[in-house]
């Protein structure tokens, strides 16, 4: 009876490493996620379609009516009248579009991770496929080497394409619509569908799935626990870009005196500090500053300007502290928005680039 034999994988599908330059182990796992890949791609090239479609379609809609510069948040002089009202008109006429797409971005870097990455290495060892690579000559980690980087390439290539033209998508809509996310340079769709931060956050997503993958070793409890860490790491990083990107101080000169009118009301006076902060700034923290140098917090509502200019102030803090000589607001400016996005982006990296080291150093103690 004649024996059953194998091709080894660096016999395997000459004429495809030739063609795609892959040979051996990376063929195969190139072979074995073709599907994913393929329908990866399909997604891939109809989301970018779609967002230059949208988007031409409402930048034609800006070029015609001379809208540009105008937003639904902010309106120059040269936006007043017929122009703000058009600017406005924009919002009903495309905001479902524009909500529902800036969902489908968001979601996608997430569903890298559970759809490419959690089953990527869950699926070989529910299977017990993986025996079959470990026992024809090819080491534990060159079949990692393998597994792995090949989805990751891929993913940098996909992500890097996605982000160039959800950037140019981004830049036509924020701002021109009364989508929460898309508000503002700093709120969250604007700073999470732009820029090299889909490619982090998609590299991140297939690392963390994959690692999950090897540790579970079942494809659904890998998939659950890539959902959840997903959310907690983003939320961490969203955090900690703040920590990496200083902010910025304004100091104004104050003074505290008591209300003629009212002996339970305090008024300051000096200037306001809006109009030393750049226009679409992300205000921090705005307070007051004691003769003695404490500084005191006040929350986002603490101020109503009188008709004179001058501001009234409520709070317990204007009480109990009369010896107030500045007012200090902490910002971001819009300068520091890709500063941002780029630290974004190094601490995905970062967290990917530990999470495959950890992933090479945890399938040694598979047996």
């Amino acid at each position: 009876m004649a024996a059953t034999t194998f091709d080894r994988p660096d016999q395997a599908g000459p004429r495809f490493g030739r063609r795609f330059g892959l040979r051996g182990t990376a063929w195969l796992s190139a072979r074995q996620e073709r599907t994913a890949f393929l329908i990866g791609g399909g997604l891939l090239l109809a989301v970018c379609a779609w967002l230059l479609f949208l988007g031409g379609v409402i930048q034609h809609y800006v070029t015609v009516n001379h809208l540009e510069g105008c937003n639904v948040v902010y309106f120059p002089p040269e936006c007043e009248g017929r122009g703000s009202q058009l600017a406005e008109s924009l919002d009903p006429l495309w905001q479902p579009a524009v909500e529902i797409t800036g969902w489908v971005l968001f979601a996608l870097p997430p569903a890298l991770g559970l759809f490419l990455g959690a089953p990527l290495l869950a699926r070989e060892f529910e299977t017990g496929t993986y025996r079959l690579a470990w026992t024809q000559s090819v080491s534990r980690r060159r079949w990692l080497a393998a597994r792995l980087g090949v989805p990751l390439a891929v993913t940098l290539l996909g992500s890097t394409l996605l982000a160039v033209v959800s950037t140019w998508w981004v830049n036509v809509i924020e701002g021109r619509f009364a989508v929460p996310g898309y508000y503002h340079w700093f709120t969250w769709l604007s700073r999470s569908t732009e820029g090299p931060a889909v490619v982090g956050f998609s590299l991140l997503g297939v690392a963390l799935g994959a690692a999950v993958g090897l540790v579970t070793r079942r494809v659904v409890a890998s998939m659950a626990v890539t959902a959840v860490l997903m959310l907690v790491l983003r939320l961490a990083i969203d955090a900690l870009r703040f920590l990496l990107t200083p902010a910025r101080t304004s100091v104004i000169p104050a003074r505290m005196g008591l209300d003629p009118g009212d002996p339970h009301t305090v008024i300051m006076g000096g200037g306001h500090l809006g109009t030393h902060v750049p226009l679409e700034s992300l205000n921090l923290e705005t307070g007051l500053i004691s003769s003695d140098g404490t500084h005191l917090p006040l929350p986002s509502d603490w101020i109503d300007t009188l008709p004179d200019g001058r501001i009234l102030c409520t709070t317990d803090a204007c009480h109990t502290h009369p010896d107030v000589v500045q007012a200090y607001t902490q910002y971001q400016p819009p300068t520091a928005h890709w500063p941002m996005l780029w630290a974004e982006t190094g601490l995905s990296l970062l967290l990917a680039a530990l999470l495959v080291g950890f992933s090479f150093l945890w399938i040694r103690r598979i047996r």
